[in-house]
């Protein structure tokens, strides 16, 4: 039997194993996938190790871990070397292999429901590594400008050094709220909303508008935090399960992803 697993902190919310389950059900696999919650980097260093020389295949990283996670693995993917971030690994050959799988399912939801990113101004919620992805695949999609909004100014303004030479014309900087933006998406990467335990005080630094678009790259949402005026509004439900088939794809080096339906599975989240 082969094994899988998601770690993060908090983990409870994951419907991870739900799907994957069903998923390895569907196509007659034997293997089985779960949740652990680890507390810190510590728990996570020794967990990967451990489970690099025992039968489990792969491993899925959610928040707060898909930084540092990219610093323990031996060989990564163009995405995550970009970013400096992993959601995904794979143990192959006594190798770790990082993957950064948001950044697929980011641009299958964008295209999915049809919203304009080119020559629009945005605002990120959050710095940590879902927040790194997105504002990479911004810029990717020529957007116009990029604001971020978050508690940590130095991981805010590390993001802005490292990808200052791919954002190019592209303005790139830490928000203000006096900015008065027009054709804006607001986009939040951060774990606002999964708990209503989780301080969300930040948001009052948001320009009270109509948005174009609001995205919530969450999908097992515990409060909405978000409820501005908007055009569109989405959450991360899509972005969940592409780069779960991504993940898919690559533990088992094919396109075996291609045999699911994708409706069946996002009737699995509801």
């Amino acid at each position: 039997m082969h094994h899988f697993s998601v770690i993060g902190n908090p983990i409870a919310h994951s419907k991870s194993p739900i799907l994957f389950n069903s998923i390895f059900n569907q196509l007659k696999i034997d293997a089985h996938y779960k949740s652990d919650l680890l507390i810190n980097n510590d728990d996570v260093r020794e967990y990967i190790t451990s489970h690099n020389t025992k039968t489990i295949k792969g491993i899925n990283i959610t928040m707060p871990f898909k930084e540092y996670c990219f610093s323990l693995v031996d060989d990564k993917d163009k995405i995550a070397e970009i970013t400096k971030s992993i959601n995904c690994i794979h143990f192959k050959n006594n190798k770790t292999i990082g993957y950064n799988n948001d950044y697929y399912g980011f641009i299958k939801l964008i295209e999915s429901n049809q919203i304009k990113i080119t020559d629009t101004n945005n605002i990120i919620i959050g710095s940590g590594g879902s927040a790194r992805t997105i504002i990479f695949a911004l810029i990717e999609k020529k957007a116009k400008s990029i604001h971020i909004l978050s508690r940590n100014l130095k991981t805010a303004t590390n993001i802005i050094e490292e990808f200052k030479s791919y954002a190019k014309n592209i303005n790139l900087q830490i928000w203000n709220p006096s900015n008065t933006l027009q054709n804006c998406n607001l986009i939040n990467c951060s774990p606002i909303g999964l708990s209503i335990q989780i301080n969300n005080t930040i948001l009052s630094q948001l320009t009270a508008k109509r948005y174009e678009s609001i995205i919530d790259i969450n999908y097992n949402i515990q409060k909405d935090y978000f409820n501005f005026n908007s055009n569109q509004k989405v959450d991360g439900k899509s972005m969940f399960i592409y780069q779960a088939l991504k993940s898919l794809d690559i533990w088992f080096e094919s396109n075996i992803s291609n045999k699911l339906d994708y409706k069946y599975l996002e009737q699995l989240l509801c």
